[in-house]
C-alpha cells in the first residue's frame, strides 16, 4: 500500500480566500457616509461652479485639502464639513435614519 504524504494531503484541501466570505460587520457591507460625502461635495462644488482653489480660498481650507475629500483620501472633520457648507450658502444637517435593513 502506497502512503500518501501529510503534504499532497493538504494540497488537496480547498483555498478560501477569508475576503470573500460575506461578514455583515465588514467596512464594506456597511452604508459609505464618506464615498457619499465626497459626491456631495464634488457635486455642489460643480453645480455653483466654482474651483477647488475658490471653495478653498472661502472656506480656509487648503486646495489639497478640498481635492482628498472629494477624492476619497481623507475624511473631513464635521468642523470642515460646516465651513463648506457655509462656503456654499447651504446649513448642514446631521441626523440619524433607519437603516435599509431595518426598513424591510
Amino acid at each position: 500500500m502506497v502512503q500518501t504524504s501529510s503534504i499532497s494531503k493538504l494540497s488537496l484541501i480547498p483555498k478560501i480566500n477569508i475576503s470573500e466570505i460575506d461578514d455583515p460587520e465588514s467596512e464594506s457591507s456597511r452604508y459609505d457616509l464618506y464615498a457619499e460625502i465626497q459626491e456631495m461635495v464634488a457635486h455642489e462644488r460643480k453645480m455653483q461652479r466654482i474651483t477647488q482653489k475658490e471653495l478653498a480660498k472661502r472656506t480656509g481650507l487648503s486646495q489639497a485639502n478640498i481635492s482628498n475629500i472629494e477624492n476619497g483620501a481623507t475624511r473631513p472633520t464635521i468642523d470642515s464639513l460646516q465651513k463648506i457648507a457655509d462656503a456654499f450658502g447651504k446649513r448642514l444637517i446631521i441626523r440619524f435614519e433607519e437603516s435599509e435593513e431595518t426598513q424591510q
